[in-house]
C-alpha cells in the first residue's frame, strides 16, 4: 500500500510519526459546507480522507466548497495508469502543505472478486 513519508516525522519520547496511509475517501458534491470566518460562506462540496498513521492514530481532513468540488472533477477526470487514486491524494497533501513529506510504496494488488484472471 502506498503511504506518504513525512519530510520532518513527528518524535515524541520513544514515539515517530513519519508515514500516513489512507483509510477512506468521501467525495461528495452536493455536501453543504460553511466555510470561511463569520458570516460563513456557504458552498456545496465536500472531500473527507481519513488517514491512519504508523502509531495508529486516525486523523481527517477536509476539503470544501470549490476546493472540494475542482478536487472531485479532478480525480473523476485523472487517468491512474501511472499514478494511484491514493497516491494522487496523498500528493496533494503534500502539495497543500497538509503532510508535507514524498509518497513511496506501491498500490495494494487487486483482491477478492477484481482479481485479473
Amino acid at each position: 500500500m502506498e503511504e506518504l513519508v513525512l519530510t520532518d516525522p513527528v518524535v515524541k519520547p520513544e514515539e515517530v510519526k513519519s508515514n500516513f496511509k489512507i483509510i477512506s475517501l468521501t467525495l461528495d458534491h452536493e455536501a453543504i459546507a460553511h466555510t470561511g470566518p463569520p458570516p460563513a460562506t456557504v458552498e456545496a462540496g465536500l472531500v473527507s480522507i481519513r488517514l491512519k498513521d504508523n502509531l495508529g492514530a486516525y486523523y481527517n481532513h477536509q476539503y470544501t466548497g470549490k476546493t472540494a468540488t475542482d478536487f472531485i472533477k479532478y480525480i473523476n477526470t485523472a487517468n491512474f495508469t501511472t499514478n494511484s487514486l491514493h497516491k494522487r491524494i496523498l500528493q496533494r497533501l503534500s502539495a497543500d502543505g497538509i503532510l508535507p513529506g514524498t509518497v513511496t510504496g506501491t498500490p495494494d494488488p487487486p483482491a477478492g472478486v477484481f482479481d485479473a484472471e
